[in-house]
């Protein structure tokens, strides 16, 4: 019945779907793709009204940004629960393996949870291309790239290079256990009699440092990251 309808003024039809994808465009070109700072875009109702079926399109965007912003906020809930009991000092890098060894996994885990994610987001991208003119798609992709597919990459890659320094401590550990009767600590410095073995953890503590450095840039830089 509503088809039949519409039949009749089809033109406004076709006048009303321009507005509101002009409208859309707008939106996801000022409010998403030129916006700064960290926090989600949302879609006010007022908003929502102008831009008509097309707020099921902005949908998509929302729904996989909160899902990936759920998981580093999780991510970042099991790090301070862990990190709970203090840092840990070289010396104990060996018997707080099992906590570091947690810290590892749980990048891992959250890797994988951001990979199946941006996977059903790719899904749902796709299918509205099919539904999407040209203008609209090229201003769609460029808010979906910043919101998700770029978010989504962002992560994986902050992931990777702070599990890349704990797995790292966790060879500094295994070796200095290996060697326990051998390397000495006391304030904070180290006494190593064996030149070779001095070399080898002069060269794991230098990969260590490098690693850290590398971390802690990335995650200065992590903080302007939309979330």
């Amino acid at each position: 019945m509503l088809l039949v309808l519409c039949v009749p003024f089809a033109g406004a039809c076709r006048k009303n779907e321009q507005e509101q994808r002009k409208a859309f465009i707008e939106f996801l070109e000022t409010d998403v793709i030129a916006a700064t700072g960290t926090d989600r875009v949302r879609m006010s109702d007022d908003i929502r009204k102008k831009v008509g079926e097309y707020g099921r399109h902005f949908d998509v965007i929302a729904t996989y940004a909160k899902e990936l912003s759920d998981i580093n906020a999780r991510l970042t809930g099991e790090k301070t629960r862990i990190a709970a009991h203090g840092s840990v000092p070289m010396e104990k890098l060996g018997s707080e393996r099992a906590r570091i060894e947690q810290i590892v996994a749980a990048f891992s885990r959250s890797a994988q949870h951001v990979d199946a994610v941006k996977a059903k987001a790719d899904a749902a991208r796709a299918a509205l291309k099919l539904k999407q003119p040209e203008d609209l798609r090229a201003a769609f992709d460029r808010a979906y790239e910043k919101e998700v597919s770029g978010y989504a990459e962002a992560s994986q890659a902050l992931y990777a290079v702070q599990k890349d320094f704990y797995a790292e401590a966790l060879r500094m550990g295994a070796f200095i256990e290996k060697h326990r009767d051998k390397i000495h600590f006391r304030n904070k410095t180290v006494t190593i009699d064996e030149q070779a073995l001095l070399h080898a953890y002069n060269t794991l503590q230098k990969s260590l440092q490098e690693k850290s450095q590398k971390m802690q840039a990335a995650l200065a830089s992590g903080k302007t990251m939309t979330r």
